[in-house]
C-alpha cells in the first residue's frame, strides 16, 4: 500500500512512504523501447517526473569490447526497458540525465555511470544512490537483492546476473529480471530517506552522491596491456617478452571472435606457456591450464608465436614501481585508524565516516591550516563541518 508522505524533502521531489508491514504489488508489464517513436514518448514522460530510477545491463562477459545493451528506467507508474542496440541516438535521454530538476536514483551506480559516460558521454545532475544511503543508515549488506528482500519481500532471480545482454531477442524472464533492478529503487529510496533524516546523515549522503556522479570517469575502452595479466610476479624478463607475444595473440583472437579474453585462454595459460616455452605442439597437452579444445583450436597459432619468439627472444622488464612518500603513507594510516574508530562508535561502515577518495585527497598534501583542510574537503562540506577540527588535530600532530 502506498500512502502520501507527511512532508516533502527539499530537493528530493515528493517521496512516498511505504508501511513497513506492506509488500510491493506485482510488477506491471514493462514498456520495451526499441524504436525512435517509443523512445521519444518515454523521454517526454521522464522529463515530467521529479525522480526516476535507473539501472543498466552490459555484455562484459560476452564481448571483446563491452557496451551498454539495456537501460532500465522506472517512474512511479511505469517501467521502461530501453534497447540501446536498436537505437541510433540517446541524446534525448542524456538531456534527462543532465537535468537537475529530475533526480536519478541508482543502486551502487558507479559502474553504470562509468559505462554510460563511455558509451554516450552522459553527464548526471541530482544523482542519488541507494547503496550509499543504505550504508549511511547502518545496513550491513548493501546488495540490492538483500535490500529488496528485507524491505519488500521480493526475491531476485539471480540466474541472469551473468546473462548475455547483447543477444536478441531477450527472453521474457531476462526482461523481468532487468525490470526488477529499477522497479523498486524509488520506493527503496523512500524507505531510506526517513531513516537518513532521523540519523542526520541526509546532507552527507547527498554530497557523496553528487561527488560520485561528478568524479566517476568514463570507462576506458579495452586496450592491450600485458601488465594486466595475473600471475606475472617473479617472471624473468625473457619469459615476460614471450608473454607479451602470447598476450597479443590472445587479443587478436578475441577481437576476431568478439569474445572476452578469458574465453580464448586464461591468464594462467599464458603464464604457463611463457614459463615452459614449449618447442613441440605435443607439449601443450601436458599443460593443465589448457583444455583439449583450446589445444585443438589454438595450438598451431600458439606454436607459431612461440616458434617466432624462439628465433629472436627478447627481454621485457616491468616498469619501476613509484613508491608512496612516507609522510603520505603515515597520514593515510592515521586517517584510516581514526575513521575506523569513528565507524565503530557510530555503528556504520568506515566509508560513511570518510570515503576512501576523500581520505586519499586529504592524505596527499601536508595540510597545516583549517583553510587548507576545507579546500581538500570541498566535495563534502558536511564532513568538514562535523569532523574538521578532529581531522585537523590529527594532521597537525603528524606534521610536528
Amino acid at each position: 500500500m502506498i500512502i502520501p508522505a507527511r512532508r516533502s524533502i527539499q530537493g528530493l521531489g515528493n517521496p512516498m512512504q511505504y508501511n513497513d508491514d506492506m509488500m510491493m504489488p506485482e510488477m506491471p508489464a514493462p514498456i520495451v523501447v526499441e524504436d525512435d517513436e517509443s523512445f521519444a514518448h518515454m523521454c517526454a514522460d521522464l522529463a515530467a517526473q521529479p525522480a526516476i530510477a535507473v539501472d543498466t545491463e552490459s555484455n562484459s562477459l560476452h564481448a571483446y569490447q563491452e557496451r551498454v545493451c539495456l537501460i532500465q528506467i522506472s517512474t512511479r507508474a511505469q517501467d521502461y526497458l530501453v534497447d540501446t542496440l536498436a537505437l541510433d541516438s540517446l541524446d534525448l535521454l542524456g538531456g534527462v540525465f543532465a537535468n537537475p530538476a529530475i533526480q536519478k536514483v541508482f543502486h551502487a551506480g558507479d559502474y553504470d555511470l562509468t559505462c554510460l559516460k563511455r558509451d554516450y558521454t552522459c553527464t548526471f545532475a541530482n544523482y542519488f544512490d541507494t547503496s550509499i544511503a543504505a550504508a549511511a543508515v547502518g545496513e550491513e549488506n548493501l546488495g540490492l537483492s538483500t535490500l529488496l528482500t528485507k524491505y519488500f519481500g521480493f526475491s531476485v532471480d539471480k540466474r541472469y546476473q551473468r546473462a548475455n545482454w547483447g543477444k536478441r531477442p531477450l527472453d521474457p524472464e531476462m526482461l523481468r529480471y532487468a525490470q526488477s533492478d529499477s522497479h523498486f529503487l524509488l520506493p527503496l529510496r523512500d524507505r531510506l530517506l526517513s531513516r537518513l533524516q532521523a540519523s542526520g546523515r541526509l546532507r552527507l549522503v547527498l554530497e557523496d552522491c553528487a561527488a560520485l556522479a561528478q568524479q566517476t570517469p568514463p570507462m576506458k575502452n579495452h586496450s592491450e596491456d600485458v601488465w594486466r595479466v595475473k600471475g606475472i610476479n617473479g617472471m624473468k624478463p625473457r619469459a615476460l617478452s614471450l608473454l607479451q607475444q602470447l598476450n597479443h595473440l590472445r587479443e587478436e583472437i578475441a577481437r576476431r571472435q568478439d569474445v572476452p579474453l578469458f574465453k580464448v585462454m586464461s591468464d594462467a595459460a599464458l603464464v604457463e606457456l611463457a614459463t615452459t616455452q614449449p618447442k613441440h605442439i605435443q607439449e601443450l597437452d601436458l599443460l593443465p591450464s589448457l583444455s583439449k579444445s583450446q589445444v585443438r583450436r589454438y595450438g598451431k597459432q600458439i606454436m607459431q608465436t612461440v616458434g617466432d619468439w624462439h628465433k629472436s627472444p627478447g627481454n621485457l622488464s616491468r616498469p619501476r614501481v613509484q613508491y608512496l612518500d612516507e609522510s603520505i603513507q603515515r597520514r593515510r594510516e592515521l586517517l584510516g585508524d581514526w575513521r575506523k574508530q569513528m565507524a565503530q562508535k557510530e555503528k556504520v561502515a568506515s566509508n560513511v565516516i570518510l570515503p576512501k577518495d576523500l581520505l586519499e585527497n586529504i592524505a596527499a598534501q601536508p595540510i597545516k591550516s583549517k583553510a587548507e583542510l576545507e579546500q581538500a574537503m570541498q566535495a563534502s562540506p558536511t564532513r568538514f563541518e562535523v569532523y574538521g577540527e578532529e581531522l585537523l588535530e590529527i594532521l597537525r600532530k603528524e606534521n610536528e
